[in-house]
């Protein structure tokens, strides 16, 4: 199948999950509690402090952005009400003792909530679960999803055809991980108390592009393998993790990409209901964005997937997947002009020359569609001028000085929020 032949018709619907932390104007995690409890728009994630917005499944990336814009602006009204603000940065801000790090306190029928993030915690260190970032769902319109399996020959029912589409898009996701951390990387820096009591207000340059999704960052303590063979073969290969005790639950999956289904996040409802989108959890906040993301990051991911679901299917072994994983962990490096990434016939490849090869591609697919281009246009500057970069933007925004240059950043931002700036 060509994306060529089929791209005017596909379409879908975005939903964002943005993290991000509240903060005290002298730049350390707030104390308070969750200014909007049981709200699922505004709720929380790991810590008390680290509010997420949800926003519903939109027909456009620009009316999920503007979702996710009236979200922001009442939680920003509440935090400039309380005297608080929200950190622009994936990387936590200045943390005085680990106790600073509330865990989120669910009571009643949801206190299982809190239970598990004290698993978290013990496991994993409450230091480590104070990174921030977007999730990005997407989900194909049945439509679109009829189009797509007109160009494949396939005896499957429609289940199992939607099903083993997902799973396919899953792996094609994976083997680009590298390039969307690479072209989403805003997180080179952490205060330096992130690793010890005596390094408050003190710049760490970590040596990476994005620390959230390097080596250091947020993953299992181990690589998961998984089964691409049909849905009932992937969710037995991570139930066997959890049998093992190796997770907690489908929850603690830390991967670059979920196959999720309609309704709660389970195994038994994936496995029974199907899958119903599909979640990249790679992205970095955005501190140039007024909403932490800009429309044309959203609308190159969705050109990506529709690009992506007319690449040759693979189903990767073991060796694969270890490979693929640690390319999306390398795509987080801050250099671009030293082979880093292995493609599939074993050759290392720059970040700045294999991403400009795929993208590349997409303008050849996308090559009638003028919005296609602007959007390509968008990122490929990204590839020809570092200083277009966020990563190298947030170097020169913070010099040496981490902590004063976020607390800036949130003050600006919330201004610029509550006073009406155009969204995107």
């Amino acid at each position: 199948m060509s994306s060529l032949k089929v791209c005017k018709q596909i379409q879908g619907k975005t939903g964002l999950e943005l993290e991000s932390q509240r903060i005290t104007p002298d730049g350390h995690l707030a104390q308070t509690d969750h200014p909007f409890p049981g709200s699922t728009a505004i709720d929380r994630d790991f810590g008390e402090a680290q509010t997420e917005i949800n926003t519903l499944p939109e027909n456009s990336a620009g009316e999920a952005l503007a979702s996710l814009h009236k979200h922001l602006c009442t939680l920003q009204k509440r935090l400039r009400e309380n005297g608080e603000l929200l950190w622009c940065f994936s990387s936590p801000p200045a943390i005085r003792d680990v106790s600073e790090i509330r865990i989120a306190c669910y009571e009643g029928t949801q206190k299982e909530k809190t239970v598990y993030r004290q698993y978290l915690a013990e496991k994993y260190g409450r230091y480590k679960m104070t990174f921030a970032g977007i999730h990005y769902n997407y989900s194909f319109t049945e439509e679109s999803l009829h189009e797509i399996r007109k160009c494949r020959e396939s005896g499957q029912t429609w289940r199992e055809w939607k099903d083993d589409f997902y799973l396919d898009l899953a792996v094609k996701v994976l083997e680009y991980s590298w390039m969307i951390v690479a072209l989403l990387a805003a997180s080179p820096f952490v205060d330096s108390s992130y690793y010890g009591k005596d390094g408050e207000g003190k710049t760490t340059d970590t040596g990476y592009a994005s620390l959230r999704c390097s080596e250091q960052g947020y993953w299992n303590l181990f690589s998961p393998i998984l089964s691409y063979e049909d849905m009932v073969s992937y969710t037995e290969s991570v139930e066997a993790y959890i049998r093992k005790g190796w997770l907690k639950s489908e929850r603690e999956l830390y991967y670059p990409v979920r196959i999720k289904p309609k309704g709660k996040y389970t195994l038994r409802n994936l496995r029974e209901s199907g899958a119903d989108h599909i979640e990249l959890r790679l992205i970095d906040l955005n501190p140039f964005a007024l909403n932490g993301i800009e429309l044309q990051d959203l609308q190159f991911l969705e050109l990506l997937l529709i690009w992506l679901a007319g690449q040759e299917k693979n189903k990767p072994d073991q060796k694969e997947q270890l490979r693929l994983l640690q390319n999306c962990k390398n795509g987080a490096g801050a250099d671009w002009e030293t082979p880093c990434i292995q493609d599939e016939k074993g050759t290392w490849r720059t970040i700045r020359e294999y991403t400009e090869n795929v993208l590349g591609s997409m303008r050849m697919a996308f090559a009638n569609e003028a919005q296609a281009a602007e959007v390509l246009e968008y990122q490929f500057e990204k590839v020809r001028s570092p200083e277009k970069r966020y990563a190298r933007r947030v170097r020169e925004l913070c010099g040496d000085d981490y902590l004063r240059a976020g607390v800036q950043s949130a003050f600006c931002r919330q201004e610029e929020l509550l006073l009406g700036e155009p969204q995107g």
